[in-house]
């Protein structure tokens, strides 16, 4: 028997090593890729954001402690001061794109839920743009947009509306709300897939119950739609505040001749100066200024995370459910069990 029971624990063991290195056979494309292409640059330039660092003239290299951090918080540096703009002109947008972009895909499952007549074909319309990639949103809207007559709105409308043009807050409200347009109708679709299947899953028993209490409409959605909707609200909020505090694609795309290389988000700023000759020496600068902006994103991502979470019981209602259930006790069985200091019972003489 000890024999057998022996010969069993290492085909168990053998069987668990095998599964492991199956397990870990699966995830290496994936463990390379991010090790090559996230853990180790995000070393390189944590390390790289206390040096004075060129990477075309190593000869200069050298270890400068926090004066990059020091230098971000200098507004008397143009390159600083172009930083904290894109900084700004970044969280406008997100003010107002993140909850359109939380409330309009809602709004849609909510009613596609209903299921009225058509409602698969327009589940599909409202997903078939989130398939396509940026570049062909800002062909898209670029042609429809145009500040020319030859653009779609323009052709309609009769005029020449420059609608991509303009400065930061100096005449660029057009493009904005163009590039508002584009991204709702980019990426609603990934978002109205994850609450339709939230609103799923939701039990009709719940709705039933409501009504019977005399619940209406706006009840039904305050008391039980949006409650059992908590996880995938949290999931799409997480995920579009992260997109959208990486702000890059849509005003590369969606622009014109005289503000292509303005900066207007962080992402922007840290792409044009960490690429090429021209601002190499100040490698080690952005690389600090990457930090701050990737600290920044996890500040609001935690507390996002702290907001949506599931909250724990307050102690005094702990203890009002312990006496409850000590009274509940009492009535059915008789006996006396008096809830002591702590919010437990204990049996009276």
């Amino acid at each position: 028997m000890e024999i057998e029971e022996t010969r069993r624990k290492r085909e168990r063991a053998k069987s668990k090593r095998r599964q492991n290195l199956l397990s870990l056979a699966l995830l290496s494309p994936y463990l390379i890729i991010f090790v090559l292409f996230t853990l180790i640059p995000v070393v390189m330039g944590f390390a790289f954001s206390f040096m004075k660092y060129n990477p075309y003239n190593g000869e200069t290299n050298a270890f400068i402690g926090l004066k990059n951090y020091l230098n971000i918080f200098d507004f008397n540096n143009p390159v600083t001061k172009s930083f904290w703009n894109s900084f700004g002109t970044m969280l406008v947008f997100d003010i107002v794109a993140v909850p359109c972009l939380m409330i309009i895909p809602m709004v849609l499952a909510y009613f596609i839920n209903m299921h009225p007549p058509g409602y698969k074909i327009f589940r599909a319309i409202i997903y078939l743009p989130s398939v396509v990639s940026i570049t062909i949103v800002g062909i898209i809207f670029g042609n429809m947009f145009a500040g020319t007559k030859t653009g779609l709105i323009n052709s309609w409308l009769g005029t020449e509306i420059h609608w991509l043009a303009g400065q930061p807050f100096h005449g660029d409200t057009l493009r904005w709300l163009v590039m508002l347009i584009a991204s709702i109708w980019w990426q609603t679709g990934t978002n109205f897939i994850i609450f339709s299947g939230a609103l799923r899953d939701i039990p009709k028993s719940l709705y039933e119950a409501c009504e019977m209490d005399g619940g209406k409409r706006r009840h039904l959605i305050r008391f039980v739609t949006l409650p059992n909707m908590k996880s995938a609200i949290s999931i799409c909020l997480f995920n579009t505040l992260i997109g959208y505090l990486n702000l890059y694609g849509q005003p590369v795309v969606l622009n014109e001749l005289d503000n292509a290389g303005v900066l207007v988000s962080p992402m922007m700023f840290i792409q044009k100066y960490i690429s090429g000759v021209a601002y190499a020496s100040q490698t080690g600068y952005i690389c600090a200024c990457a930090i701050i902006f990737g600290l920044f994103v996890m500040l609001l991502s935690t507390i996002e995370r702290r907001v949506m979470g599931e909250r724990r019981r307050s102690r005094r209602r702990t203890v009002a459910a312990k006496r409850y259930l000590a009274d509940r006790d009492f009535l059915k069985t008789g006996s006396l069990r008096e809830p002591d200091f702590e919010g437990g019972t204990h049996d009276s003489d």
